[in-house]
């Protein structure tokens, strides 16, 4: 079951795919199983309804999050351990009133600040995120009963080459009943929560500066939300920006339509940065995106993605966190 996680995950940006019958998964899976790793694709099955759009976020099997292929209603097994009623979903950020400025000028102080700094020397191209996702399945199993972050390691090569691992972290519980639920679940599964592998990027290494608009535009959607969360948040998942890469990033981000300063957020390590969002149905649910970025530095901290109101099919209330990437190292 794992090597289908790992290379639905390797297939990166845009990958839809809706409710389907078992026959239907397994023929989805084994086609994508047949597809180049370094590929960027979509793929997807139609039904009655609306669609959701899931975030693959990474390259090279960066998240577990990625078999998506298999939510709400279809499974490709049925689960012998009792479920709650909700899924579990961790806590939202809080975001503090912002100050009456526009997302444009906001981004374009930091980016000033940014360009300003020296670049740190000896970079050794190691990442580190955590990451989640309501989709995340272990031993074949969408996991309900606890939020269980993954952290993931990855050191990129001089060639684009990936070498990455990941390690599940404590499992988070809203309540006792969630608990006792997840040890349910987890006396039911035989499966490793540490794994490594190998893969590639399908995108060149960061460009100069004037170069970066282009850059980022590549295998990037045109609404906001898409270019944030597909292009952006992918990208900087194993890449390194200077200081006056990061104020390109900015100014680039800048020119996106409906994107709006919130005001101040803590991100999920605790570091505190400027949040930036916009609102979507883009994906087929309503649902905001977040960046978290350093206002003295122009890091993106993180991003988060929530559903605002219908829920669709997913067994969550809402408003609910169902995508989350903290950068730890980067």
């Amino acid at each position: 079951m794992r090597e289908y996680e790992d290379s639905l995950a390797a297939l990166g940006s845009r990958l839809q795919v809706q409710l389907a019958a078992p026959q239907q998964v397994d023929s989805l899976l084994e086609r994508i199983l047949a597809e180049p790793q370094q590929a960027t694709r979509r793929a997807g099955r139609s039904r009655q309804g609306r669609s959701l759009r899931f975030k693959a976020l990474a390259v090279a099997g960066v998240s577990t999050a990625a078999l998506a292929a298999v939510v709400a209603g279809n499974v490709l097994m049925k689960p012998s351990f009792p479920e709650p009623a909700y899924a579990a979903t961790p806590p939202l950020i809080k975001i503090s009133a912002a100050q009456d400025l526009p997302a444009a000028q906001a981004l374009e102080d930091i980016a000033r600040r940014t360009e300003k700094l020296r670049e740190t020397a000896g970079w050794d191209n190691h990442f580190v995120q955590e990451t989640w996702s309501l989709t995340t399945r272990i031993g074949g199993h969408q996991i309900t009963s606890a939020v269980v972050p993954e952290r993931r390691d990855s050191w990129k090569k001089d060639d684009g080459s990936i070498v990455w691992s990941a390690k599940a972290e404590k499992p988070e519980f809203q309540n006792t009943e969630q608990k006792d639920l997840w040890e349910q679940q987890w006396a039911a599964l035989d499966e490793p929560t540490n794994r490594s592998g190998k893969g590639g990027s399908s995108y060149g290494n960061p460009p100069a500066p004037v170069d970066m608009k282009k850059w980022l535009q590549e295998g990037s959607p045109g609404d906001t939300a898409g270019f944030i969360s597909e292009s952006l948040v992918q990208k900087l998942m194993t890449n390194h920006l200077t200081p006056g890469q990061r104020a390109a990033v900015l100014r680039v981000l800048a020119e996106r339509k409906d994107l709006k300063f919130a005001g101040t957020a803590k991100d999920r390590s605790g570091r505190e940065g400027d949040a930036f969002t916009v609102e979507s149905d883009s994906s087929g649910l309503p649902a905001k995106h977040t960046l978290i970025i350093d206002p003295d530095n122009g890091k993106v901290l993180a991003y988060e993605q929530t559903l605002t109101s219908d829920p669709g099919a997913l067994n969550v209330k809402t408003p609910a966190v169902i995508n989350y990437v903290t950068f730890l190292r980067g």
